[in-house]
């Protein structure tokens, strides 16, 4: 598991992995939102697929040598300004972390070690 998350958290990856991963957690609880079951059922799946980009996130945070602390940001929930199916624009604050992990070049340190 320890691999797979380095894998995921290096720059190369963690691009495609944050967009797949978020297009299928917020997909899914679209889909079960509009469909019309509850909202819970939609967390079953949506939250652990969140909650796994959370993890790869902080690695590549960490890899990048930011502070961790932006983390909190996709924790903490912002219901301000429209919304739309229960989504609020203030939800895009949540995504400002998976911003910098994608820009942020990785550590020179870090490259230099071996497995």
């Amino acid at each position: 598991m320890s691999s797979t998350l380095q894998a995921l958290s290096e720059r190369s990856h963690y691009r495609a992995a944050s967009i797949a991963l978020l297009a299928a957690a917020y997909g899914w609880v679209l889909l079960v939102r509009l469909s019309g079951y509850p909202d819970w059922i939609g967390a079953i799946v949506g939250l652990p697929l969140y909650t796994f980009l959370i993890v790869i996130t902080y690695r590549r945070l960490r890899d990048a040598a930011l502070p961790g602390g932006w983390i909190i940001l996709m924790i903490l929930v912002f219901n301000f300004g429209p919304e739309w199916n229960g989504f609020h624009l203030g939800l895009l604050i949540n995504l400002l972390p998976v911003a910098l992990a994608w820009i942020s070049p990785s550590n020179s340190g870090s490259s230099a070690q071996t497995a």
